[in-house]
């Protein structure tokens, strides 16, 4: 008869932490393994999204339906104080020239800008502000302009050239053809109230430009 068997009380408790660690490393091995599936970026790692590149600006586009296709544009230059002397501007009393011409954002004016033509821009004491922009365009191009105003402004047979005005608001823009040329005057003061308004204007550029050729 084989005697009785003494268990260590040492001893079974190392056996019992022994086998506690034997299946905690069993749980453990598995959700390691789950933390690395995919294309091996931990679970819950933040992902990265390339951000949009900041939008150009955008070059702007004709008037109405003369669509968005570019124009066929000649660069032009003239110096401001000839197309609108001081003669002319003693009719819109109160403006100054600006030293950094800008066009209104988005207009016809802006195309011409865009197309290296000339931009000429006065502000008033109150902030009122006028345009005048001249360019230099194919006759396909201008052919694709005028047909766009037919549509989208009142004619104005009184300008020195084909004419054209539209209102928007308190802003007028009258749009005028000599030749080869193409002129976009636009104002928020209250002479642009109505097509007679620009003619002053309209008219001393399109006779710099008829005399030009």
């Amino acid at each position: 008869m084989h005697p009785a068997t003494r268990h260590s009380p040492v001893r079974d408790r190392a056996r019992r932490l022994r086998g506690a660690a034997v299946a905690l490393g069993a749980l453990t091995v598995p959700l390691l393994l789950a933390g690395c599936t995919g294309s091996g970026a931990p679970t819950g790692a933040a992902s990265h999204t390339p951000q949009a590149s900041a939008a150009s600006t955008p070059t702007p586009t004709p008037t109405g339906a003369a669509g968005s296709a570019p124009l066929d544009a000649t660069a032009l230059s003239i110096p401001c104080d000839t197309l609108a002397p001081a003669s002319v501007l003693t009719i819109y009393s109160g403006m100054t020239a600006d030293a950094k011409p800008k066009p209104p954002a988005e207009s016809d004016a802006a195309v011409i800008a865009a197309d290296d033509g000339t931009v000429c821009t006065w502000t008033s004491s109150s902030g009122d502000t006028m345009t005048l922009a001249v360019g230099q365009y194919s006759d396909a191009s201008l052919t694709r302009l005028k047909n766009a105003l037919v549509t989208s402004s009142q004619q104005v047979p009184t300008y020195a050239g084909e004419g054209y005005f539209s209102l928007d608001g308190k802003t007028g823009t009258a749009e005028a053809f000599t030749g080869s040329y193409w002129v976009v005057a636009i104002s928020d003061t209250a002479a642009f109230g109505e097509p007679g308004g620009a003619e002053p204007i309209v008219d001393s550029a399109l006779g710099v430009l008829k005399a030009r050729g």
